[in-house]
């Protein structure tokens, strides 16, 4: 008799607080709420989908392209027509145009009026520059140069009212500690600072 109370008293079943369901475990109740965020997800992703659809569907409106010269293309605020000769220029020299990696260094006081440009020294000019000094020295007229020249400024001026800067030669800012960059470590790139700060001609 005694064992088989026992026995009776082994197999009853272990109480369980209330509320507690028998079949839940801390792996399942974690399951259904990563599943509950995974679908909450896929709606969201869903949704946002549908948003993106939305937005091909609206009209596009064409872009207006500014006014244009139809002499020099450049748009019409910013034309340079105004500033070429009426006519062509009449001279005799043939003009052969040989660039140098150092870009052309004349012997004479002018500045380059390509103020929106970094020259490497202040005596350098831009390729448009040297070919009005040279043909007016060679053809004996001022006027040449003045009127090769006004594209140029006019150039400049354009871009200093739609934001460019004054930029300073190369030389003047290492004389005058303002070059941004570091110096290089190359030698020969190295040397040629150094040239340039020393004003010697390179």
């Amino acid at each position: 008799m005694e064992s088989q109370k026992e026995a009776r008293t082994f197999q009853e079943p272990v109480a369980r607080p209330s509320g507690a369901s028998s079949s839940q475990t801390p792996n399942d109740k974690e399951r259904r709420e990563g599943g509950a965020v995974s679908a909450a997800a896929a709606l969201g992703a869903e949704a946002d989908d549908d948003s993106a659809d939305g937005l091909w569907e609206l009209p596009v409106e064409p872009a207006e392209r500014r006014p244009e010269c139809t002499r020099c293309s450049r748009p019409q605020k910013v034309c340079l027509c105004p500033f070429l000769p009426a006519h062509p220029l009449h001279i005799s020299t043939h003009l052969y145009i040989i660039q140098h990696p150092a870009e052309v260094q004349l012997k004479t006081s002018i500045s380059s009026q390509y103020v929106i440009r970094m020259q490497p020294t202040n005596r350098c000019l831009s390729t448009l520059e040297c070919a009005a000094v040279a043909l007016s020295i060679l053809e004996k007229n001022n006027y040449i140069q003045e009127t090769l020249l006004r594209p140029l400024q006019a150039l400049c001026s354009f871009q200093l009212q739609h934001g460019a800067q004054i930029r300073l030669s190369k030389e003047h800012l290492l004389k005058n500690g303002l070059y941004p960059k570091p110096m290089p470590k190359n030698k020969r790139k190295l040397r040629k600072m150094e040239l340039l700060m020393n004003s010697v001609k390179i």
